[in-house]
């Protein structure tokens, strides 16, 4: 562009020269020659102008020509910036769909271990309570039922099943830390009798009239009640009314042996301390 102008600016001042210097000239024979002359100059300065032309349009091609290679040198990096985050992103999704693999086969084997352990571990529980002494049978029965019942439910989640499971085992276990007394009719001789039976965790299950004449203890071995001679029933009283909250706690001796006839040294002391125990 600034060569065009020099050029223009250079014809310009030229012109008016080769004209003054034509006028002063005197006429004389070669005078025909001035057009011609002119003619030139006049062409000269056109080609020059078209050059200007050509070449303002070269530069202005040469810089669409310089910002189209920036731009897709920009469009090629983006490109390339993104190809390169999708691939990361791909490599991740495969390594957590591999690991979610994994875990799911782990999960398989896991639910069938859990299936066969709880089986295993309610078998013990129906052991356990077969061969323990013989107290809140209708609710340890119940608590059973419906746990076998959720065991065969196709349609249970195993966490429900495992849950329903740990409660029954801990219902079991907390039957070993309590005491508890209740009245009872039983079958005494032969007679239905008025009784008040005490269970000690599961150490023993005592029983006694209300006149408290005698004290018998359930043996699981013969699965029938023994009566204790000399065994002191205010003990059994006493006890008693701790496990009902109408005494204050205090150390007492339950027979809780299996010798005939319970001393100090065949005894346990027993804590009926119902508040710590509950």
């Amino acid at each position: 562009m600034k060569t065009r102008l020099r050029l223009f600016a250079a014809l310009f001042l030229l012109l008016p020269l080769c004209a003054g210097v034509l006028a002063e000239r005197p006429a004389h024979a070669g005078d025909e020659a001035i057009p011609a002359a002119r003619t030139r100059v006049e062409d000269s300065a056109r080609r020059a102008g078209t050059a200007g032309v050509r070449a303002e349009k070269w530069a202005a091609e040469r810089e669409g020509l310089l910002d189209e290679a920036r731009q897709l040198l920009y469009d090629t990096e983006a490109d390339r910036f993104a190809v390169a985050r999708q691939e990361a992103y791909i490599a991740r999704e495969r390594a957590d769909i591999k690991e979610l693999g994994e875990r799911t086969d782990a999960a398989l084997a896991t639910r069938r271990d859990l299936d066969r352990v709880m089986e295993t571990l309610y078998a013990a529980l129906v052991r356990a309570r077969d061969r323990d002494l013989p107290f809140a049978e209708d609710e340890r029965r119940a608590r059973l039922a419906a746990l076998r019942r959720t065991l065969d439910d196709p349609d249970a989640p195993s966490g429900e099943k495992l849950g329903r499971l740990l409660e029954a085992l801990r219902m079991e276990a907390g039957y070993s830390l309590d005491v508890e007394a209740e009245d009872a009719v039983m079958q005494v001789r032969g007679a239905p009798m008025a009784v008040t039976v005490l269970r000690a965790g599961r150490l023993a299950l005592l029983r006694m009239p209300a006149s408290g004449a005698w004290v018998e203890r359930f043996e699981p071995a013969s699965a029938e009640w023994v009566e204790l001679p000399g065994a002191d029933g205010r003990e059994l009283v006493k006890a008693v009314q701790i496990a009902r909250k109408q005494r204050i706690a205090e150390l007492i001796y339950l027979p809780v042996g299996h010798g005939a006839q319970p001393t100090e040294s065949q005894s346990a002391a027993q804590t009926a301390q119902t508040g710590e125990a509950q």
